[in-house]
């Protein structure tokens, strides 16, 4: 009798006990259940999304020149300083030039008198007073004075010191009393034409077939706002040691806020797509090379969708494939989430 109490208390412990597990059980279960992981989410919307290539590159000038000096002799004037701008044949400094201005007088007074001899002896030869020898040695002697005379002005034009392009006076090295020598390789003035900035990148040979003369390009400068640009020309050849493609941007500077030296951010535009379907690039979820999304649906649950990736930027990627527009797509707290996973979106973020 003993023993068979002993046994009947036994079994009924061993029931309580697993009543109580099972009760535990069922309340862990229940807590689970009621518990969502907070997320961010936001809507998937269409808007405009490019293809673009990021570099850096640095400004220069279309046209620069260094001044100098076709004649000899001492600075006399120097009518423009550094910063200035000048136009296409301004007179930036002059020699003295008074030997060049009396051998010019000289020329023209010679002139002067064989034109009045050649009259007469013109009207002499249409009367048949002298032969005409006589006269065509006349003329020739004319004619040579005359190429002295115009010698003799470029002589005088030639020193005066003036602009061969327009642009900006970036350095004078001139100084008055300074004794210049002909043709010598002493730069007077250094010219930049800043109207216009070219800046050059080499995009990848991947990227070549999208490039086109023409597109745009985003320049961006340290505290300044994006500057506008196009794609002038592409070379026609790619560089075999870096794989690249020599292009040409041209800037309008007509404002003259931009200098040549200038560092310069570039976003090159190759495609613009105005009402692509887009995310944040937060949302997208990457394993082993395959692209997914976690989407929440009216339930609070989200379940997991592959996706095909389209053109991206900075922030936003387009989604060619996967999702539709104004679908709820978690962007932040995905590490916590698996297939039906209850979620509290605790806020749906615009972008």
């Amino acid at each position: 009798m003993k023993k068979l109490a002993l046994v009947v208390a036994m079994v009924g412990v061993a029931i309580f006990l697993t009543g109580c597990n099972q009760a535990k059980s069922s309340t862990n279960t229940d807590t689970a259940e009621v518990i969502a992981i907070p997320v961010e989410a936001a809507l998937a919307r269409h808007g405009e999304i490019s293809s673009s290539y990021h570099t850096n590159t640095t400004l220069a000038a279309r046209a620069e020149t260094d001044v100098i000096s076709k004649s000899s002799g001492i600075v006399q004037q120097v009518l423009v300083e550094e910063g200035d701008y000048v136009l296409a044949g301004q007179l930036l400094a002059v020699l003295e030039n008074e030997r060049q201005r009396f051998m010019l007088a000289k020329e023209q007074a010679e002139l002067s008198r064989l034109d009045s001899e050649l009259q007469r002896m013109a009207e002499m030869y249409q009367r048949k007073l002298i032969s005409a020898d006589v006269y065509e040695k006349l003329r020739w002697q004319h004619d040579a004075v005359k190429a002295s005379v115009d010698l003799a002005e470029l002589s005088v034009r030639e020193t005066e010191i003036r602009a061969p392009i327009a642009g900006i006076v970036a350095r004078r090295y001139v100084k008055t009393g300074q004794l210049i020598s002909q043709m010598a390789p002493q730069s007077l003035y250094h010219l930049v034409a800043n109207a216009e900035l070219e800046a050059v990148v080499h995009i990848p040979e991947q990227q070549l077939a999208q490039a086109k003369a023409g597109q745009a390009a985003i320049l961006r400068f340290a505290g300044m706002l994006p500057v506008q640009a196009n794609v002038s020309r592409i070379s026609p050849v790619v560089d075999a040691q870096s794989g690249t493609v020599r292009t040409t941007l041209i800037i309008d500077n007509s404002k003259g806020e931009l200098r040549p030296g200038m560092f310069a951010q570039v976003e090159l535009k190759f495609d613009v797509k105005p009402e692509a379907l887009l995310l944040p690039k937060r949302a997208i979820v990457t394993i082993d090379n395959q692209h997914s999304v976690f989407v929440v649906d009216t339930e609070g649950k989200v379940s997991r969708k592959p996706v095909h990736l389209g053109y991206s930027s900075d922030t936003t990627v387009e989604i060619m494939e996967g999702v539709a527009e104004g679908e709820q797509v978690v962007i932040a707290g995905q590490g916590a989430l698996k297939e039906q996973s209850l979620v509290k979106v605790v806020s749906t973020r615009e972008f």
